[in-house]
């Protein structure tokens, strides 16, 4: 395994701004040149012995992590428990697992080098049958392995038939015997291998002492601050010195380890925790933010969560006028609320402000419900006016509110304030927001029906809907509102019954009874219920109402009032019709560019390369997982307002594509060496692997013409003072100008040693380039093939090799030999490892009995930490298959091996068995 990891000091120390086309040039002479500074070689941690200890375990396959309880663990550290089981760090495998949930005090810590009692593939009750009395290790029904290698060993070759299945695993292996007979491979039951759970291992014993790390699983939701807690939680209770940080992909196996100095920040805490507000104010899905941020490495992310989260200082200027004017009755202005939304401000947006995820509208209704709280003087008309100007102003710009918070806020006011909600904004309420199916009659308990029509409609409404059990319900709630108004008023309650009577078949005596009864301990001796009626006269006067009902002017134009409310509330919807705003119910977006530039800079970073740069694993897993496991800076904003986040990048550019394009250019150099065309020393041979790794770096995130403009600024300004500056341009150089001959640009004044870099740049790409287009029966044809095909001719071959082409099979040269076979190889690998469309007559699939799922492998490149040494596997079985083929070996894949012409009665059998053991 290669392990991927970030230190915060390197980060930090290296800024980089966003690159930008214009820093770069092409001189006259073909030189390169960039006004953008070069990475430097950054300083060591003072624990960078311990990190590196813990990588070389994690990559050794002996790091082991336990999730423990912090409570009852220390009494397994005096030695006397029973063995505690710990699971592997597997290096460079998929575990089949999820994180662990996580719960209260119950962390994970890592040990290196475990000391087993004995390893087992387990399930969760593993554990609990080795406490079954007289049962021993042998007599599970998992099966035993008799040390840690042989463990990773068995790990390594499921997690191979698991996770990079292209070929049939129906057949058990076959394998040669000692009589020299081949064994038939047998036909296993069912289609599928199961999928086996990580494997624990149990120890002798451990303590305090052997804990090296904290442990976390690599979730895209995970919290920076909230693990660095749980870690000092941890080691505070168990008296523990500051433990390094490792940081586990369970998907890619991959480890990153950081200390406490690279990860603390000032608002760190705090942003983290408004991450959610944050995103929803930008009209962003929190879950698609988080997993955005948690592209970048952990210490990337701190610094680039360093900063307050916040808008433009004029943006959030006019954000603090506009909230003190909606907020404090004493600042109540619509004529300065309406200069804000002129000058731009979208007012009817949602933000985020103090951490908080708010509007405007709200901001006022609540500063209302406070105002009516205030005593009766308090209240000006004023204020009132002001309030019910700046919220039609709101909804005329496009504000909006979820019924439900609405229906909160009539229950808050009904609960907690002590005037009624003023007319004039409970009808703009009612008219923007109605109907609202969750309202009552008692959530209009405080409102006369005799001047807000927006209360009449919902009245009439809610009313419609309900039967005359029903209604006699409401009727004994609606006696009972003078223990619950403060202080109770005849309008409210006369205009209430009256109405209600209007939908009542009629006054059960009972109900009177029950009322009596009900009050009686509120209001006893003649207590006063409303205005001068004590309870019995309160009774009486509801009595005569209902008598009276039919002359009373209230209740006979009852149908006039709902008719008039209606029109009343149609003209005033009418005037709020939004007609010039634009405006919608989106979160503030104006400034989306800058309030998430610290974003997009994040994403500007260079990588942090290993030490030994170069074309090694770890140097490529960097620029995949930096350029093409993630967008670029360009596309970062654009990827945020997606549904889902992807798990290809860049599905026409992908690792799987660079990686092929990497053997093709290796095996085009031994090539040219071979025919004493080119020499390369060993440093361009080693820099031109990398520039063809960087070729596609830019590719989707920019417009195609700047491509290769852009990967060649990220291959030059990454590997600077790694490499000699003067063939570091000039590489750069031949990457700039891969596609000059499709733009009919000249290339004669371009250096001698550009141009065979170039052809080798073209070479290694276009060979891949059938991963697109497919390949036609007559391939590997150097001519054009139709219809849309594989044009060898755009290889940009050396003249005086391709002049002799033949299509006579006996008169081909040593060149075209190796180069057609190489073509084949090429689709053939990109076919099993991609999504080719092969239409030759010798469809490799067929020929040698596959079912490769090309774009299930392509996917896992995305994610492994091995990309080179998987990508070398898929190539060792294509040479396998070719050495069987010429030595007149049959590739077998039917089940009844007709076609190998064996028989198993008689144990003979020939060529080998399309299974994986045998590739």
């Amino acid at each position: 395994m290669n392990i991927a990891y970030e230190t915060g000091a390197s980060v930090s120390l290296c800024p980089h701004p966003q690159p930008k086309l214009d820093t770069q040039s092409v001189t006259a002479s073909g030189q390169w040149t960039t006004s953008e500074p070069t990475s430097k070689r950054l300083p060591h941690h003072p624990r960078e012995s311990e990190r590196q200890a813990l990588l070389r375990a994690a990559e050794s396959g002996c790091l082991a992590f336990r999730q423990i309880h912090l409570a009852i663990e220390k009494n397994y550290f005096s030695g006397k428990g029973a063995p505690r089981p710990f699971a592997l760090a597997l290096p460079g495998g998929m575990m089949p697992t999820k994180p662990m949930p996580k719960e209260n005090s119950r962390w994970m810590v890592g040990i290196v080098d475990p000391q087993c009692l004995y390893v087992y593939k387990c399930d969760a009750f593993t554990q609990r049958l080795l406490l079954e009395p007289g049962l021993t290790p042998a007599q599970l029904r998992a099966k035993l392995l008799p040390d840690l290698p042989s463990s990773l060993r068995r790990r390594g070759e499921h997690g191979d038939q698991v996770t990079w299945r292209a070929y049939p695993h129906r057949f058990t292996s076959g394998h040669l015997q000692v009589d020299g007979t081949f064994s038939l491979p047998k036909l296993k039951p069912g289609n599928a291998t199961p999928v086996l759970d990580y494997p624990e291992l149990v120890l002798t014993k451990y303590d305090k002492e052997d804990i090296k790390c904290f442990f976390v699983y690599l979730d895209t939701q995970i919290n920076i601050a909230d693990t660095l807690w749980d870690k000092r939680q941890c080691e505070q209770v168990l008296k523990l010195k500051p433990l390094p940080l490792v940081v586990y992909c369970h998907r890619t196996g991959s480890v990153q380890v950081y200390f406490d100095d690279e990860l603390d920040s000032k608002h760190l805490a705090r942003n983290e925790d408004s991450l959610d507000y944050f995103a929803i104010s930008q009209g962003i899905a929190p879950e698609n933010f988080r997993a955005m941020l948690n592209l970048l490495p952990m210490s990337l992310r701190v610094e680039a969560l360093s900063s307050e989260l916040t808008f433009s200082p004029d943006v959030d200027h006019k954000l603090q006028q506009a909230i003190q004017l909606v907020s404090d009755p004493r600042f109540y202005s619509y004529e300065k609320l309406l200069e804000l939304k002129q000058s731009g401000l979208p007012i009817h947006q949602h933000f985020f402000h103090k951490r908080r995820f708010q509007s405007l509208l709200e901001t006022l209704l609540t500063s209302e419900m406070c105002r009516s709280e205030q005593p009766e003087h308090e209240q000006t008309q004023k204020q009132e006016k002001a309030a019910n100007q700046m919220f039609q102003l709101l909804l005329h710009s496009g504000a909006s509110l979820p019924k439900e918070w609405c229906v909160a806020f009539i229950y808050g006011m009904i609960s907690f304030s002590y005037f009624p909600m003023p007319p004039d904004i409970m009808n703009c309420m009612l008219v923007a927001f109605s109907p609202f199916e969750s309202l009552t009659l008692p959530h209009l308990r405080k409102i006369p029906l005799t001047a807000c029509p927006g209360a009449v409609i919902e009245f009439d409404r809610i009313c419609r809907g309900l039967n005359q059990q029903q209604l006699q319900s409401c009727l004994e709630e609606l006696l009972r509102y003078p223990r619950r108004l403060n202080p109770p008023t005849f309008d409210i309650i006369q205009s209430h019954l009256l109405a209600l009577y209007h939908y009542l078949a009629g006054l059960n005596p009972e109900i009177l009874y029950r009322l009596k009864k009900s009050l009686d301990w509120y209001y006893p001796n003649g207590a006063k219920v409303i205005g001068d009626l004590s309870l019995d006269d309160y009774i009486q006067w509801v009595l005569k109402l209902w008598k009276q009902r039919e002359t009373h002017p209230f209740y006979q134009n009852w149908p006039e009032h709902v008719l008039r409310a209606e029109q009343e509330i149609a003209a005033l919807k009418q005037s709020l019709h939004q007609d010039d705003s634009g405006a919608s119910a989106s979160p503030l977006t104006a400034e989306a560019p800058t309030a998430l530039q610290f974003v997009v800079d994040a994403f500007s970073k260079p990588p942090v390369l290993p030490e030994n740069v170069g074309d090694n694993e770890k140097t490529i897993l960097k620029v995949l997982q930096h350029y093409y496991r993630r967008p670029g800076p360009e596309r970062v904003i654009e990827s945020l307002g997606r549904q889902t986040m992807p798990t290809v990048w860049k599905p026409l550019h992908s690792c799987s594509h660079v990686l092929r394009a990497r053997n093709n250019g290796l095996w085009y150099m031994e090539l040219l060496e071979k025919c004493q065309q080119r020499r390369l020393r060993k440093v361009e041979k080693e820099l031109l692997a990398l520039a063809i790794i960087y070729h596609d770096a830019a590719a989707e995130d920019v417009d195609k013409s700047a491509e290769e403009t852009r990967s060649a600024y990220y291959f030059k300004r990454d590997l600077a003072g790694h490499y000699p500056e003067q063939l570091l341009d000039n590489m750069a150089l031949a990457m700039v100008s891969k596609e000059n001959d499709v733009h009919r640009k000249g290339e004669q004044c371009l250096p001698e040693p550009v141009r065979w870099y170039l052809r080798l740049l073209r070479f290694a790409d276009r060979m891949d380039i059938i991963r697109g287009c497919g390949v036609g029966a007559d391939f590997p044809g150097l001519t054009v093939t139709q219809p849309l095909g594989f044009d060898a001719s755009r290889l940009d071959l050396p003249p005086q090799l391709t002049r002799d082409f033949t299509s006579e099979p006996g008169n081909k040269s040593e060149f075209q030999r190796h180069l057609e076979a190489a073509m084949h190889g090429a689709a053939d690998l990109a076919r099993v490892t991609g999504q080719l469309q092969d239409w030759r007559k010798k469809n490799y699939t067929q020929v040698y009995g596959l079912n490769a799922n090309g774009s299930k492998i392509s996917e896992n490149f995305e994610w492994t930490s091995e990309p080179v040494q998987r990508m070398n596997q898929f190539i060792d079985d294509n040479v396998r298959r070719k050495m069987a083929r010429e030595a007149g070996m049959i590739v077998c894949s039917d089940p009844g091996h007709q076609a190998c012409r064996a028989d198993q009665n008689k144990g003979i059998t020939y060529g080998i068995h399309n299974s994986w053991y045998d590739l």
